[in-house]
This record gives C-alpha cells, sequence and structure tokens, in this order.
C-alpha cells in the first residue's frame, strides 16, 4: 500500500508538472504573440498616424485659400477684380487645389478653372446640393466646412471646403455667399501614398462621420475586408474628422505557433520525465518553477531596460501607500521626475547612448533613496519615486535636492561626458488626494511647473497649480478661437531718432481683443501660444498685417516708415519662415527695406549656424534685422561679428537706471561703442523720462523707443498720423 501510494504521489506529481510546464510554455507563446501584436499595432498606429497627419497638414494648408479670398472679399466690399488671376496666384502659391469657386448668395458665379467645370455654374448650394444641411451649418456657426467626399455634377469624387463670408451692415452683418476650394479626392490622396501600405501588406480604410446627420459613413477602402489587427486614427477636418483605420488581415495559424506549442509540449514532457526521475530531489523542480514565475513577475511588473518598476506596479504600491497613509495617519509623496532635453541627445546622439544614459539615471535614483521608497520608470524620459512615511516636506526636499545634483552630475557614455538635468514634480498623499490617478495628474501638473520655472528645480502641487493649468488650457483655446475669429491686433510703438525726434520706424507689438475680457497684453498669452505651438500661426499672421499696413501706408504717402515685427524662437527655426515672407513680400508688392524683423539674443545663440543662414537670405530680400533685449543673453564680440544684422536694441533693464546707476551708463556706453564699432544702428528700448533720453543721446545712441515717446497704439493712430 505505502508503495502504491507513492507510486501515485509520483504520478500526481509528474503530472502536475507537465501540466504546469506546458501551461508556462503556452503562455510564453502567447505573451510572444500579444508582443508581436503590440509591436504590429505600434507599426501601424505609427504608419496611420503618418498619413494622417500628411493629410491633415495637407488640407489645412489647402483650405486656407478660401479664407484668402474671403479676406480679399471684404476688403473690396463684395468682389475680387479679377478673379482669374488671383485664383491663380492662390492655386500656385497653395497647390493640390483642382479649382476655386465663388457663389455670391449660394450661387455658384464664378470658377478658376473654368474648362472642364462649366456644369458647376449656376450651381445653387443652398437648393441643389445634396450637402445643403451642411452649408447651412456653415453660414449658421460662421465656419468653414469640408463637405464631402461625394460626387461633383461636373464630374470627379471630392471634397469641397466652403467658407461662408459675411460683409459689414449697418445693423451687424450680412451673409454675403461661399469661397469654395475643391480639392479632387483621387488627387490628394495619392499625396498621401495610402498604396504603399498595401505594398507593405496593410489594408487601409476611411470614413467620416457625417455633421449633420451624425451617421458614420465608409468613402474608401483597399482591396480586403477590415479585419484582424487594427488601428485607427482621427484626422482633423473643419466641422467633422475622418477617420483612418490601418489593420492586417489574419492569416490563420502561423509557423511560429506551432512551432511554440511543440516546444512547450515537447519540453514539458522532458521536464516532467526528469521531475519523476528525480524525485527525491524536489529542490530542482522548486527552482525551475520559481525561475519560470520570477521571469513572468519581471515581465509583468518590471522596465525591461532599467529593472525599475513598470508603471502597471507603481500604481499598485501608490493604492497600499494611500491605504496606509489613511489608515496609520502618516504622510507619502509622489515625485514625478522629467529628464530636461533629453530628445536632444536622443536625436544627437542616437538611441543607444539615449538607452545608455536612462539605465545610468535609473542607478543613481535607486542608490540615492531610501530603503522601502520605490522607483519606477513611466515610459521614454520619465521616472517616478514613491517616498513612504516621512514627518515633513524639508525631509522631500532634502531628498529632492540630493536627487537633482546626482542626476545632473557629469556622466561618460562611450567616451562620451554627458550632463543631464531634471525638473520635478511632487504631490503628497493622502493631503493632496487619496485616488491614484489624481494623484499621478497632480504630480505630472507639478512637475511642468517645475519646467517652466527653469528647469533642474522642483514643484509642489496645490490647488493654484491646478488652476493654473485649467486657466492655460482655456486660454490655449481660446488663441484657437481667436486666430478663427480674427481677434488679434496689432498696436504700434513708434521708433525715434534721438536726435531729430522724428518717427523712423514703429514696432508692430501683438494683442488680444479677448471677448471677455478685453484687451490683453502679450504677457497674458504669449508664453503659451510659444509653449503650445500656436505663436508659429500667430507670427506669420503678424508679419501678413505688418506687410499690408506697409501697402496702405504707401497709398497714404508713408511709405518712408517701416515696420518692424518680433520673431518666436520657433518660428525663426521653421523651415518655411523665409519663403513665407518672400510670398507676403510679393502678393503685397511692397518694397522689402520697410519691413525688419526683431530676433532675441538668445534665440540667435541657441542655434548659430542655422541662423546665421537664415538671416543672410532675409538680408539678401532687403529686410533689415534687429537683435532684440540685447545684453541678456550671453553673445561675445567675436560671435556677434558673425551675425548679420543691422541694429542692436539695448534691453530697457539697462535703460530703467541710467540717471542713478554709473556703472549701468557705462555698460550701455560700451554696447552702444561696441555696436558703432561693427557698424550697427543702435536702439534703446523703454525710455520713460527727458533724462534718460538724454543720456542717450550724450552716449552716441542713435534711435529710442518707449513710453516718453508714445505708448503702442492702434492702427487707427497709426492712419491718423500721430506717433
Amino acid at each position: 500500500m505505502a508503495l502504491q501510494r507513492i507510486y501515485s504521489q509520483r504520478k500526481l506529481i509528474t503530472a502536475f508538472v507537465f501540466l504546469l510546464t506546458l501551461a508556462i510554455g503556452l503562455y510564453g507563446v502567447t505573451l510572444g504573440h500579444s508582443l508581436a501584436d503590440a509591436h504590429l499595432r505600434a507599426q501601424m498606429s505609427a504608419l496611420g498616424n503618418a498619413k494622417a497627419r500628411f493629410l491633415e497638414s495637407r488640407l489645412g494648408h489647402i483650405l486656407t485659400s478660401t479664407r484668402i479670398m474671403a479676406l480679399e472679399i471684404n476688403r473690396n466690399n463684395g468682389t475680387i477684380n479679377n478673379f482669374d488671376e488671383f485664383a491663380s496666384e492662390i492655386i500656385s502659391s497653395l497647390g493640390g487645389i483642382s479649382n476655386l469657386q465663388l457663389a455670391p448668395d449660394g450661387i455658384v458665379t464664378e470658377i478658376y478653372p473654368l474648362v472642364g467645370n462649366e456644369k458647376a455654374l449656376g450651381h445653387n448650394i443652398l437648393r441643389d446640393d445634396k450637402r445643403r444641411d451642411e452649408a447651412l451649418l456653415a453660414i449658421k456657426e460662421r465656419h468653414l466646412t469640408l463637405a464631402g467626399p461625394f460626387e461633383l455634377v461636373q464630374g470627379g469624387i471630392a471634397v469641397i471646403g466652403r467658407y461662408p463670408v459675411f460683409l459689414d451692415a449697418e445693423v451687424g452683418s450680412r451673409f454675403w455667399g461661399f469661397c469654395s476650394v475643391v480639392i479632387y479626392l483621387e488627387e490628394l490622396l495619392k499625396q498621401a501614398y495610402l498604396e504603399d501600405l498595401l505594398e507593405q501588406g496593410y489594408g487601409y480604410q476611411l470614413s467620416r462621420t457625417d455633421p449633420v446627420s451624425k451617421a458614420p459613413y465608409i468613402f474608401l477602402k483597399s482591396g480586403f475586408e477590415l479585419e484582424g489587427i487594427s488601428e485607427t486614427v482621427s484626422i482633423n477636418v473643419p466641422n467633422s474628422s475622418w477617420l483612418l483605420t490601418v489593420y492586417q488581415p489574419h492569416h490563420g495559424v502561423e509557423l511560429i505557433d506551432v512551432l511554440g506549442g511543440v516546444l512547450s509540449l515537447s519540453f514539458a514532457g522532458l521536464l516532467a520525465f526528469l521531475a519523476n526521475y528525480y524525485m527525491r530531489k524536489p529542490e530542482v523542480l522548486k527552482l525551475i518553477v520559481d525561475e519560470k514565475t520570477a521571469e513572468l513577475e519581471q515581465l509583468a511588473f518590471y522596465d525591461p531596460l532599467t529593472g525599475l518598476a513598470n508603471r502597471r506596479l507603481l500604481i499598485e504600491h501608490l493604492k497600499y501607500a494611500v491605504n496606509k497613509s489613511i489608515r496609520n495617519n502618516i504622510q507619502s509623496a509622489l515625485l514625478y521626475l522629467d529628464l530636461d532635453d533629453f530628445k536632444r541627445i536622443n536625436d544627437s546622439l542616437g538611441h543607444e547612448i539615449g538607452d545608455g544614459l536612462l539605465e545610468e539615471v535609473s542607478t543613481r535614483i535607486v542608490n540615492n533613496i531610501r530603503k522601502g521608497d520605490i522607483a519606477a520608470r513611466l515610459g521614454g524620459d520619465e521616472f517616478a519615486v514613491l517616498f513612504v512615511n516621512f514627518s515633513n516636506t524639508h525631509n522631500i526636499s532634502q531628498l529632492v535636492n540630493k536627487l537633482i545634483q546626482v542626476i545632473e552630475a557629469p556622466m561618460l557614455l562611450q567616451k562620451k561626458s554627458l550632463s543631464i538635468s531634471t525638473s520635478i514634480g511632487i504631490t503628497l498623499i493622502p493631503t493632496d488626494s487619496d485616488d491614484v490617478p489624481t494623484l499621478l495628474k497632480n504630480a505630472d501638473i507639478a512637475m511642468y511647473a517645475a519646467k517652466r520655472k527653469g528647469k533642474g528645480g522642483f514643484k509642489f502641487f496645490d490647488s493654484a497649480l491646478q488652476q493654473a493649468a485649467l486657466d492655460r488650457l482655456r486660454i490655449e483655446e481660446g488663441l484657437i478661437q481667436a486666430l478663427e475669429r480674427d481677434e488679434l491686433r496689432l498696436h504700434y510703438q513708434p521708433i525715434v531718432n534721438l536726435n531729430t525726434e522724428k518717427v523712423v520706424s514703429y514696432e508692430a507689438l501683438i494683442r488680444w481683443e479677448h471677448p471677455e475680457s478685453g484687451l490683453l497684453s502679450p504677457d497674458k498669452f504669449i508664453a503659451i501660444a510659444e509653449e503650445s505651438g500656436i505663436l508659429l500661426h500667430m507670427g506669420y499672421w503678424a508679419i501678413n498685417q505688418a506687410c499690408l499696413l506697409i501697402k496702405n501706408t504707401a497709398y497714404l504717402g508713408n511709405a518712408r516708415f517701416g515696420v518692424a515685427v518680433n520673431l518666436s524662437p520657433r518660428q525663426f527655426t521653421d523651415a518655411e519662415l523665409v519663403p513665407t515672407i518672400e510670398r507676403f513680400i510679393e502678393n503685397y508688392e511692397i518694397d522689402a527695406k520697410y519691413l525688419e524683423v526683431e530676433v532675441t539674443e538668445t534665440a540667435l545663440m541657441d542655434c548659430l549656424d542655422e541662423a546665421c543662414a537664415t538671416l543672410d537670405k532675409l538680408r539678401a530680400m532687403g529686410i533689415n534685422v534687429a537683435i532684440d533685449d540685447f545684453g541678456t543673453g550671453y553673445s561675445s564680440l567675436s560671435l556677434l561679428k558673425r551675425l548679420p544684422v543691422d541694429k542692436l536694441k539695448i534691453d530697457r533693464s539697462f535703460i530703467m537706471d541710467l540717471e542713478t546707476d554709473e556703472v549701468g551708463r557705462k555698460i550701455v556706453g560700451t554696447l552702444i561703442s561696441m555696436a558703432h564699432t561693427l557698424e550697427l544702428t543702435v536702439v534703446a528700448e523703454g525710455i520713460e523720462t527727458p533724462s534718460q533720453c538724454a543720456i542717450l543721446q550724450s552716449l552716441g545712441c542713435e534711435q529710442g523707443q518707449g513710453y516718453f515717446f508714445s505708448k503702442p497704439k492702434s492702427i487707427e493712430h497709426y492712419y491718423e498720423g500721430l506717433p
């Protein structure tokens, strides 16, 4: 009986080992399959996003043609002189346009090019068009709409951008009609190279939600049915969105799966045999099981590059820390770390060095926190530390300062000496919240506040930061609407010859005519516009307005006055800057010498070689170039000699204490002498008193601006001849 019992136990244990090993093997096969699927999804998402962003950008670029026509109609009080010539210039400038149309009162009366599109003449958009509801919606909301795709009366499948135009009337405004751009769908999609997806083994599908009925419909699909793994990305278009779905059909059972199953089965049989053979050495079996379990746990809860806890494991620790803090009335803290400018290192030195840097940073974090605290990598260059049970915030500040210092210490990677700073956001548990998602969001908000404060520092979360984040989001959304609703304004401050006291030029300064808060100065929104990328579009709007002013003042006989426009760092490094300015100058037929661009000293020094190349192109066009806020950066005389500029504008911080600060006067005098040595004109900013003006004259400063002469004023004052 004893032998039978031992035999039965061996059979049970052997069967258990076989089944467990087989399950682990099959789980590994499944996990590998899941990882492969995840990789495939990432590839499809990247491909889909690339195609979607191209289509989104291309459509946005083409649809600006309707706004250009609308501006011309408003400027000419309801007409466009020489429409064919005007439309031809737009088409040649923007490209991708099949034809442009004007539809006063909703009836198509003008088309360019007309050949092949004659059937569309006389088409009543508001009566005959199948998309009449979309047209009425465009009028109601006063927004550009994108109708289609659908078949045109003149033939072909196209999408049509329709911009409702309203002219000023005695009471409010009146609807004039539509400015339309027709884009043949086939031509648009050719530019996106969607067929490349088929060559790579993927299918694709384009669909849209009807803006009126809200019903979805598919308007383009590749040759095989949507099945298997798929990824969908959104393409934002006016009054709706398109959905691009990239998918790969199932190919049945793959060879790798069969091999994995066979290997798992074979390995399970072998292991069961060995387990039965070495039944007297159970520790061998236990070691194997423990090892497999550890591997699975490592995959599920730890970052494969650094070995730190991943986001999933951190969340589990956070839940435990929250409960423990509430139950035992203790304080904990979550630290959110983001490496400053890591992308620059990754892009310039390669991902191998970037990965090595992340590993070194994770090692330094682990070596400089307390035993029992949790370090995690959340993804990319973002890390977190769960600081458990502290007595006061001073303890946290000490830990955070230590982390900042050890991370910033130079590190040697592949014989390259590197250093990187980190910004840290801190949220307290449970003081700030006892909800895990909220704690993660709080720490993230505090981290971005630390970055805005100057990087390489830390910030505690508080309700003011949360409100500030909401305010920033509202301002960002408001700025997008401000561009669409024409709420931006330019005010002009004169630049005066200090010897003759005559105006030589004007600096254009942007303002926001907020519908609720009134006229807002740049300090209320420029920083947010810069961070969000909206400032790039605002900058081009300002240059366009300045060129329009130069053209209009030429009609008034005042073309001797130039207009200076500030360029943001992001705009200054944009590849489209020079061709865009060149296009504005050609479109308005103005003399480029009356346009001046101002670039901050810091922006120039950040990308010196690119800066010189850009400035050379601008000056070759005849545009004057000035360095703004000079003295606040770090340029030297040797670097300054390389810059192709015409003016130096001394920052107001050097001017404000001229009357009382002898050292300040000497510094300003030195700056002026240095500029004259380089044959540059000097402009002093922020002049507010007669005494400051007199001192600057005695130091040889040629030009100045400030409240002593005039505050920035609207364009109406400019037309009235006021300074």
